[in-house]
Parts: C-alpha cells; sequence; structure tokens
C-alpha cells in the first residue's frame, strides 16, 4: 500500500499517518490481533515534537504503533533496513529517516542527527525510536539496556520523551519458538517525560529513569493475565 501511495506524496511526514488505519485493520484481520491501547491521550497532549519511546519485543510492534501513530510521526531506523527489498523504499517514501551506525561514521552521523534535530524543533516533527536498539528475541518481562541516542535528542532539542510500553502475552507470541497466536495486544502510554532545563550530563539518568517507568508498566501489565 505504501508503494502505491507514498509515490504521490514522497517523504511526507504524515504519509504513515495516513495509511495507519488501514495497515492496523488489515493485520488486525489476517491475524486476529486486536491492540487495547490505553493513554492515547498523551500521544496529542502536546503540539510540539517530541521522541516517542517504544519497546521492542517483535516485529508486530510496527502494527501495535500503527494502531496509535500520532500527527507528523516518523521513525528513526538503522540505514542498512534502507536496503530490504520494498520494506526500504516504502519506508523512504514514507519519510522514516535511515541512520548508520558504524562507528567510522560519526561525523555523517552527526550532521544527519542535526538535520532531523532542526525538524524537531521547526517542524514540531515526533520521532520514534526503539531504545532497545534492537528486538528483544529472548523477551522474558525484561526490556533489554536502553540506548542513549535517542534521549540525547529529546535533551538537545528540549522536548518531552513519549515512553509506550508494549506487552504481548505468550497466547499471541512465544518468543522462545517464534510462534504467533490470535488475542490483544496491551499498549500503555505513559505520561510524557519532559527534558527542559536538563543538560548532557542529565541523560544517564534520564535514560535510566525512563527504563525503570516502563519496566514497572511492564510488569503491571503482565501481571494481569
Amino acid at each position: 500500500m505504501h508503494l502505491l501511495y507514498c509515490p504521490f506524496f514522497p517523504k511526507n511526514r504524515d504519509n504513515t499517518y495516513t495509511l495507519a488505519p488501514f495497515f492496523y485493520h488489515l493485520t488486525r484481520i489476517l491475524l486476529g490481533v486486536t491492540i487495547e491501547a490505553e493513554g492515547v491521550e498523551h500521544l496529542e497532549s502536546y503540539d510540539g515534537g517530541y521522541i516517542l519511546c517504544p519497546n521492542h519485543q517483535s516485529s508486530l510492534d510496527t502494527f501495535c504503533i500503527t494502531g496509535i501513530w500520532p500527527h507528523r510521526a516518523i521513525i528513526l531506523m538503522k540505514k542498512s533496513l534502507l536496503y530490504v527489498p520494498f520494506f526500504g523504499l516504502a519506508g523512504y517514501l514514507s519519510g522514516h529517516e535511515f541512520i548508520t551506525r558504524s562507528s567510522g561514521a560519526n561525523t555523517e552521523v552527526r550532521d544527519h542527527m542535526n538535520v532531523i534535530n532542526e525538524r524537531i524543533k521547526s517542524e514540531r516533527l515526533r520521532v520514534c525510536v526503539f531504545p532497545e536498539g534492537t528486538r528483544n528475541k529472548a523477551f522474558e518481562g525484561k526490556l533489554l539496556p536502553f540506548k542513549k541516542g535517542g534521549f540525547h535528542m529529546a535533551q538537545q532539542c528540549q522536548v518531552p520523551i513519549v515512553p509506550v510500553v508494549i506487552y504481548m502475552p505468550p497466547t499471541v507470541y512465544d518468543s522462545k519458538r517464534w510462534v504467533f497466536g490470535r488475542g490483544a495486544i496491551k499498549v500503555r502510554v505513559l505520561e510524557p517525560v519532559q527534558t527542559t532545563g536538563l543538560t548532557s550530563s542529565d541523560v544517564t539518568d534520564l535514560t535510566n529513569s525512563v527504563q525503570q517507568k516502563m519496566q514497572e508498566a511492564l510488569d503491571e501489565m503482565s501481571k494481569r493475565e
């Protein structure tokens, strides 16, 4: 669908917002999975840009996010995904950003991130960053250590972080066998975490604080099963 629609509006930041309902309902019908979301009002409670911060358990996370996708939002992805057939082109045309993780490309990455940061401030852009950095394939109830990239972005732009906690019951996703089943996935949007007045020296504490909040919410959501 992205490859049919997005060429008419290439790299428009709202392409994913426009197509999200279609993608969500199609996946729901095909997989028999639904979303039980709470706290979605936090996504539009702040009119400016922010960093959207979801945990990353499986490939279904994208489906979960499209179920609550906000205006003016893009995803920050590793550049290698740009070369995945169909997916990379769809992501590029949808306006998402692909960054290099190579340690030898620090200057290139820094310049690219500066451009994105300026867009966050001038366009009120919302940027989705998965803080675990990769899928938590062996998920056993604990989040992977958070990387600080998205938190540095929030601090540098002085914009909030909006944590999103995704919990997939074992009946929906068996991480050990990589088996998907029918059922409901729980999504909770936490209250925005403000960064106004924070400096670079506060980023470590900020990262740890957000991870703790998300882990506590995840623990609570899993106990409801």
